[in-house]
């Protein structure tokens, strides 16, 4: 059973310089990752608790392909850079495959994966992805670690953001059809629903659902807007991510002081709208923390 947000994937072409921008221009603690042994990718993390952001690259693209990765290397084809997936935590994973199978949602799993750390060590799991794809997919894939909470916190302890991130607060998720993705995540992967309104200021409709602390939005358009824009230009998945910080005038005098603009977002009452140019291509809000 899912009983948390674990981690955001966005996708970089050069892992270096994209961990670079994220420190030096939106104040990030970026730490080393690994590389995913036989997958043809390497990460840095930018943890905040359990939860993080992952910026993930492929340094061996035949590798990746074989590996079922074709789908990130073609993203990277055809766009520098932006939110790729999300990785919900579960406790049971063979459980949510019998039940996804069981309401007859095709998942590719649990199969094992592993990091090979800088320091030599290496931190493993196990993944279920429904459709068989886990990248640019109106839903999340699953996740179950080998190593205890408590002990991945000691290996990879979380950052000191200097723009005050705390935590992942909400991803938002674009849609084609509502109905069938707000039964998915209620029935299928048991997220508690919250609400269903319409998003005004984004020309959508909307359904929001808890994972642990963390909200997943799904929005599907209901007009011409950023909604329907970003459905036509990307398709279906992840469509923005909103960081909680600790003191929302701070944040935005930190990212000033590194040269990074800021705006309204729109959809997201207060939030700061980081420029998509350093966040490369990723669209990443900032609110305060409740």
């Amino acid at each position: 059973m899912t009983n948390r947000f674990d981690h955001l994937v966005i996708a970089v072409r050069d892992l270096a310089a994209a961990s670079k921008a994220y420190a030096d221009g939106l104040g990030f603690d970026v730490r080393p990752g690994g590389r995913h042994t036989g997958r043809g990718t390497e990460n840095t993390l930018i943890r905040f608790g359990l939860d993080y952001l992952e910026l993930i690259a492929i340094y061996d693209e035949g590798e990746a392909t074989r590996a079922g990765r074709d789908s990130l290397a073609q993203l990277l084809r055809r766009h520098a850079g932006g939110l790729a997936a999300f990785a919900l935590a579960t406790i049971d994973i063979d459980a949510d495959a019998d039940r996804l199978r069981a309401a007859g949602l095709e998942a590719t799993g649990p199969f094992a994966m592993q990091r090979q750390r800088p320091d030599g060590t290496s931190l493993s799991w196990r993944l279920l992805v429904p459709g068989g794809d886990q990248y640019r997919k109106p839903w999340p894939f699953l996740i179950q670690w080998d190593q205890p909470d408590e002990e991945r916190l000691v290996r990879e302890a979380p950052g000191a953001h200097p723009n005050g991130a705390r935590t992942v607060a909400e991803i938002a998720v674009v849609v084609a059809d509502l109905e069938g993705a707000a039964d998915l995540y209620e029935r299928q992967l048991g997220l508690p629903l919250v609400d269903r309104d319409p998003e005004p200021e984004l020309a959508a409709a909307g359904a929001r659902f808890t994972a642990g602390r963390c909200r997943v939005r799904l929005l599907t358009p209901a007009g011409p807007g950023l909604v329907e824009d970003a459905l036509a230009a990307l398709g279906e998945g992840p469509f923005q991510a909103v960081v909680a910080v600790e003191q929302l005038e701070e944040a935005r005098r930190e990212l000033t002081r590194r040269g990074t603009s800021v705006g309204p977002a729109p959809g997201v009452p207060g939030g700061l709208l980081i420029d998509s140019g350093p966040a490369l291509g990723a669209r990443l809000t900032l609110a305060p923390s409740t």
